[in-house]
């Protein structure tokens, strides 16, 4: 019986049965990998040359506009917030490293990434002050330095005043690199009251390096929402011009801690002097400020401000969820952009009580609902909402499609946000000092 016939063996030693393609033929093979992490783990098992393709910094932007970043699980933070809220004391809290928590059933092919992000430490920055998470995007991660506190806030009556942070840096935590910006000019620091700050990836071909910019928002008393961004194309800092949105009144307004969903950043106002409710809206693509009615009158006051914007990037419909003490229900709003609806705002409730776990938000053997004031969302996103009760040092998170209530790791002074996180194949950063 005759021998089979092989294959010749290909003309390159590594193996490579795609040796007798070009580099550019080999590109459109591997941008058909259903993902980063399966892209990742291929070209490093195969050979050299496809781990040389498949990190080129032009692969990697191609790659990435077709494939949405893989969503991993939250990094959970102390962030934004360093100082007490009293203005007079200026003692810092502790600044804790962040606590990354997974998809109860993460993507295959990604425990590595898994790993690495649960062992990220804040000790992987510059070492120029005490660092807190403030944004996450298509891989990277947006921290800011602690935040002075001016004491004439307290006599002008502006509660929890604070001013711009001194540093930003933006780091990579799945192979720990960061890069610290360049300090903002005193010029810059035009807002009075610090809103956030936020970082934004860009497909702009700036060579081998990733293209990003950092946008701050502050808010000027009596005069409305500012913006500072930081273009890393520049390398600068530059004042974006703002016009007023509407009639400012002569008390400050209070706002939540903000939250971005599908390409723009929102925060929830509430102005007690001209008895005001809205959400302030920033397009991260545009740079323009507009607002939007929330979906009923007195809101804010009707749920204790405990309002929270839904963070999402694949969700093209604007979520807010809010927390009702007496029928022990989330309440769930979709703004539908829909034509026929017209910016319609649709609404369900989640019952807290058929959910399970809990039980483990007894406080003293009393029902949280019964000390409804004492429960907050801190943060909600991606199917998930993460709670906290004033009497205990724990934090919980809801799940939204199992329905579960899990208990976390121990944060006695966490307040800070759980920003999703998504697994991308970026181009490195690059070094501004």
């Amino acid at each position: 019986m005759p021998g089979k016939c092989r294959r010749p063996a290909p003309p390159d030693g590594d193996g490579d049965a795609t040796a007798v393609l070009d580099d550019a033929d080999l590109e459109e093979i591997l941008l058909r990998f259903p993902s980063a992490a399966d892209l990742a783990r291929t070209a490093a098992l195969v050979c050299r040359r496809w781990r040389r393709v498949a990190s080129g910094p032009a692969f990697l932007r191609r790659f990435r506009r077709l494939h949405p970043p893989q969503h991993l699980g939250f990094f959970i933070c102390k962030g934004g917030r360093p100082y007490r809220y009293d203005v007079l004391d200026r003692s810092p809290l502790p600044v804790l490293d962040p606590t990354f928590l997974p998809l109860v059933e993460p993507n295959p092919g990604v425990g590595g990434a898994v790993s690495r992000c649960r062992s990220f430490s804040l000790t992987s920055l510059p070492s120029v002050d005490h660092w807190s998470l403030a944004d996450s995007s298509d891989g990277l991660l947006l921290f800011c330095s602690s935040c002075d506190r001016s004491r004439y806030g307290y006599y002008l009556g502006l509660p929890d005043r604070r001013d711009i942070p001194k540093h930003f840096a933006v780091c990579d935590p799945l192979s720990g690199h960061s890069v610290l910006l360049p300090a903002p000019d005193s010029g810059l620091h035009l807002g009075s009251y610090y809103l956030g700050a936020a970082l934004v990836i860009s497909d702009k071909d700036e060579g081998d390096v990733v293209s990003f910019e950092v946008l701050v928002v502050t808010y000027v008393h009596k005069e409305g929402p500012c913006l500072c961004a930081f273009y890393s194309s520049s390398r600068q800092w530059a004042v974006l011009p703002c016009p007023r949105l509407y009639k400012y009144s002569d008390r400050m307004p209070w706002f939540d801690d903000g939250a971005r969903a599908s390409g723009c950043v929102y925060w929830v106002v509430h102005d007690w002097e001209l008895d005001f409710e809205h959400i302030l809206v920033l397009d991260s693509q545009t740079k323009k400020f507009s607002t939007i009615n929330l979906p009923c009158s007195h809101m804010c006051e009707k749920y204790d401000s405990n309002i929270k914007v839904v963070r999402s990037e694949g969700d093209r419909d604007l979520r807010i969820v809010a927390m009702a003490w007496s029928s022990c229900k989330l309440h769930f709003w979709r703004r539908d952009r829909s034509r026929s609806a017209k910016g319609r705002w649709l609404k369900e409730d989640v019952k807290f009580l058929s959910v399970d776990g809990v039980g483990h938000l007894l406080t003293g053997g009393v029902a949280w609902c019964n000390n409804a004031c004492a429960v907050k969302i801190i943060d909600a996103g991606e199917g998930f909402v993460f709670i906290k009760h004033s009497e205990t040092t724990w934090v919980f998170v809801l799940n939204l499609k199992e329905m579960t209530l899990q208990k976390l790791p121990n944060r006695k002074h966490y307040s800070g946000h759980a920003l999703p996180y998504r697994m991308a194949l970026s181009p490195p950063l690059a070094k501004f000092r």
